[in-house]
This record gives structure tokens, sequence and C-alpha cells, in this order.
């Protein structure tokens, strides 16, 4: 019996053609399920950065108790004057670390530096594990030891003090903030979209934590970088509006983390 062209073929193996079409298959079969399975994968980061912010709020609750505000310039001086012989490290200057890092200098209150994680990875910087605990000769904080941006509010009588928030409807921490060489003006923050795929989580002075994952949108020049949008909020705004419905984004300053 003859055997036909086809079926000689057929005991050599799969043709081109036919190993081009299950590959293209189980490429569209990927593309399909990278996306979920990522997002899912992430799930425990968000949930790590959500509890961490609510535990930093405690730690900054507690330094507000004693010291009757939130750290920034004024607490700053404080502490240098009451404790100047701890050296953790800078108290002020032009990132989150710098403020966030007064919690360690009052008393023994405050000795862990794992409410200050959340698991990075933005613009060729990332925070992949807890800070070490070390905070002698200014390794309080250091690079990479902290995830959580900072809000503080400008003084109108001295541009060059920070003061902190005390509004109750204002933001006071953000985790996700787009990394930045210098303090954000309240109404230029652009936001990490890349760390936690399109969330970010907001820390609001009366505790509250809110995730902003509908309000934002990705900056059309840079996939990582994203904007706060608000449909019934015009400008868009993570900001209070004052008496006069105005929004008061030019008040505050935003420092980031130094990733």
């Amino acid at each position: 019996m003859k055997v036909s062209a086809l079926q000689k073929n057929r005991k050599g193996g799969f043709t081109l053609i036919e190993l081009m079409v299950v590959i293209a298959i189980l490429a569209a079969l990927a593309s399909i399920g990278y996306g979920p399975i990522i997002d899912h994968m992430n799930d425990g980061d968000r949930q790590k950065a959500s509890s961490n912010l609510k535990s930093m709020y405690t730690i900054l609750q507690q330094f507000r108790t004693d010291h009757n505000n939130y750290p920034c310039d004024t607490t700053a001086e404080e502490i240098i004057e009451s404790n100047p012989e701890l050296g953790f490290g800078s108290v002020t200057g032009s990132t989150s670390n710098d403020y966030l890092r007064q919690v360690f200098y009052d008393s023994q209150k405050n000795k862990s530096e794992k409410p200050f994680f959340a698991k990075l990875n933005v613009a060729g910087k990332s925070i992949a594990q807890e800070g070490d605990e070390k905070r002698a000769k200014g390794q309080a904080l250091q690079r990479g030891e902290n995830a959580m941006g900072y809000i503080l509010r400008k003084n109108p009588d001295d541009p060059n003090m920070k003061l902190a928030v005390i509004d109750t409807t204002a933001p006071l921490a953000i985790c996700g903030v787009y990394p930045s060489a210098t303090p954000y003006a309240g109404n230029e923050l652009a936001f990490d979209m890349s760390s936690f795929r399109g969330h970010a989580f907001l820390l609001s002075v009366d505790g509250s934590v809110k995730d902003l994952e509908k309000n934002l949108k990705k900056d059309d020049n840079n996939s990582e970088k994203g904007i706060y949008v608000d449909k019934q909020k015009n400008p868009s705004s993570i900001f209070p509006e004052d008496d006069n419905g105005n929004d008061t984004a030019a008040n505050y300053i935003v420092l980031t983390p130094d990733l």
C-alpha cells in the first residue's frame, strides 16, 4: 500500500506551521492569565502596606500625645535639644525618612522600623525587606528602610518652616507616592503605579486608610507614574477644601521616601 507524502511528514513530527500555531495559542493564553496571576500575587504586598500604615499611625499618635504635634520642624527643635546624644540621624530634611525618624528619639517607646515597611519597586529603585532595626550612629530609617511618604504644611509666615498636619480631614501619610528628589508641592503630587499595580494607600489624620485605586490614572508619558482623578472635585485633589470651597493643595508638602 502506498503512503502519501502527508503521512510521511507526520512520522517526522509536527510541521513548522503547526508548531507556530501552538506557540501562538500558548502565548495568547499566557498573556490573558499573566495579569490576574500577578495581581493576585500582589495582594499580600498591598495588605501589608495598608496594615503598616495603620501601625505607623499608632506610633505617630503616641508621638503627638507626647509632643502636642506630629513630627515637624517645631518638634525637631525640641527633640534635638532634649536628646542631642542619641544620634539616630537627621530629623529634618527633604525626605519622609528625615521627619519620621523623630519617633525613634522619643524615649524608648518606638524601637521597631517594621511599621515603615512596604514592598516597593519603582523608578529603578526598590525596598524588598523590613528595616534592620539598627538605629545607633545615624542608622535609623536609612535609605531603603522606609516606604511611607509624609505630609507637612507650609508656614505662611516662614516658608522654610514645615508644620505638622492637624486638620482631621487632611491626609497625613501615603504609601505609593512616586519617588522624587525634592518634596512635592501638594498640587504636583504623583503616584507610584508600579509597586501595587495601580493601588496607593492614603492615611488621614483621623486614622482611616483609603485605597486610591479607583481614583488613579496612568501618566501618558510614564506608565509607572499616576495622577489623582476625582470626577466629583475640580481640581482633583487628595487635600481638603477650605471654608470657601477652594482646594488647599498649595498649602501642603509631600515628602517621599529615600529609596
